[in-house]
């Protein structure tokens, strides 16, 4: 047998002691300690310092990606501006004062009219009614909260991405190591038909069979190192980091499994999407809009007081001219009469845009029942394919031994045992792929239920290992 052996490039205690620095928790929370925490530990991981022979895991990747995505930090920078937003709705529900100051020389043909003029004053206003002002802070309340499930779904989306970009990577690596085995293999077999030729115990024909065994698994492995390469600069651009190796799981492995409850999962996927409930909080601000619009049919009722003092200095002893302190406070009414109907085709496209946005909000709760059930199905026989593969890598093994047994007593061809060969190594890819599509699934549900976070992820991570060995079979002499 050939053993190709992967090193051990990973230390368990920093893996843990990376889970503890990252709690599930973190994921929610926006705060500036809690982000610097992450930045912090982050940049003292071994993983973020990216030696690139190091094996990492999936929350590995993923604590990487937090840091370097655009996407993500774009959506924080957006509601970071949408909090800005709020102070600002509010600010016009507030007291203003506003204070005013002159000075003003005179000097005119007219020696009487000859002055100085200061004046100072001190005004304060007070909105008491607006109907569009306070409308407009509540709709700002409810762009805030879309503006929160916007952020949480580009957590959920980084979350999916990253594993995404990790399996495919991961499929790419596996499958190099599959074809390079049985690159391995065959030259092994060639190189014993060639021997075997020159002492007269193979054909030319078997010698032939070899090679052209050999040369398809040499052009397999050279596809699958470019598909890996190019794999590795997608997951680059997600961490900002190179990544050149990734734990696996095992082909024996057993994925947890969650309950499948159809009903139960399309009803929560219909009620905590978070697709459903930006929806539903963008369906509350257009309503708001239609009664903003109103607002201007609404009078506007406002508080104002004053105080004001003017002094005159260097004039010529006029009568005019007399210094004055003066305080003033009332309340004064606007009432909008006519707009030549702007205000109600404004009203009327705000209910047009409300009705859009309902006809928007069932089109999503019918997706995510939709994208549930998908999900289940996907994870019920995707249960039954793993339990499938297993059994024909298992079966695919034991034939290619019995067909070597059967090929070195003449029951069997050269031919029959590259053909065998293959199916093995098509089995046990086929094998990595399901398993690797049954984590997706799983997190695509968890999302599609509104509760994918990074524990979600780290389930997976513990799982995963360094890559086992790849155990081929042994060239079989004729």
């Amino acid at each position: 047998m050939v053993l190709i052996n992967k090193k051990i490039l990973i230390n368990k205690k920093v893996l843990r002691k990376a889970d503890k620095n990252f709690p599930p928790f973190f994921l929610w929370n926006r705060g500036g300690i809690k982000f610097c925490a992450l930045f912090f530990a982050a940049s003292i991981s071994p993983f973020a310092l990216a030696n690139a022979n190091q094996a990492v895991g999936l929350v590995d990747v993923y604590q990487m990606s937090v840091l370097q995505d655009a996407p993500l930090a774009q959506a924080r920078a957006q509601y970071q501006a949408e909090q800005q937003n709020y102070d600002t709705a509010k600010a016009a529900l507030l007291p203003t004062i506003q204070a005013d100051a002159s000075y003003f020389v005179t000097d005119s043909d007219n020696d009487t009219s000859d002055v100085t003029t200061r004046k100072m004053s001190l005004t304060l206003n007070q909105s008491i009614y607006k109907h569009e002002v306070w409308a407009g802070f509540e709709q700002v309340k409810h762009s805030l909260k879309t503006s929160d499930f916007k952020l949480k779904t580009a957590e959920q989306d980084l979350i999916l991405r990253t594993a995404e970009r990790y399996f495919n990577a991961l499929l790419a690596q596996k499958t190099l190591e599959l074809f390079k085995a049985k690159e391995r293999a065959d030259l092994s077999q060639l190189e014993r038909a060639q021997a075997s030729e020159e002492v007269g115990l193979a054909s030319r024909v078997d010698v032939l069979q070899a090679k052209s065994s050999y040369d398809l698994s040499k052009s397999e492995r050279i596809n699958a190192e470019n598909a890996l390469d190019i794999q590795f600069e997608e997951l680059m651009k997600l961490t900002g980091k190179p990544v050149t190796q990734l734990k696996s799981f095992s082909m024996q492995a057993d994925l947890p499994e969650m309950p499948l409850d159809l009903y139960v999962l399309e009803q929560q996927a219909e009620s905590q999407s978070l697709t459903v409930k930006q929806t539903q909080s963008q369906l509350e601000t257009a309503e708001l809009e239609v009664d903003l619009q109103k607002g201007g049919h609404w009078p506007s009722i406002n508080f104002q007081a004053k105080l004001s003092d003017t002094t005159y200095t260097d004039d010529a002893g006029g009568i005019f001219f007399r210094d004055s302190q003066q305080s003033s406070i009332g309340v004064s009414v606007t009432l909008p009469l006519y707009s030549g109907g702007g205000t109600s085709s404004k009203v009327s496209a705000a209910r047009y845009q409300f009705n859009a946005t309902k006809e928007q909000l069932r089109n999503s709760r019918e997706e995510a029942r939709l994208q549930s059930r998908i999900q289940v199905r996907n994870l019920e026989s995707g249960r039954a394919l793993l339990s499938a593969l297993k059994e024909a890598v298992k079966s695919n093994d034991a034939f290619l031994e019995s067909v070597e047994e059967g090929y070195q007593v003449g029951l069997k061809s050269l031919l029959d045992v590259f053909l065998a060969r293959a199916n093995q190594t098509v089995a046990r890819k086929n094998l990595i792929e399901a398993m690797h599509n049954q984590v997706l699934n799983r997190l695509r549900l968890e999302s599609i239920l509104g509760d994918l976070t990074m524990e979600d992820l780290t389930v997976f991570d513990r799982l995963l290992q360094d890559s086992e060995m790849i155990v081929v079979n042994k060239a079989i002499s004729p």
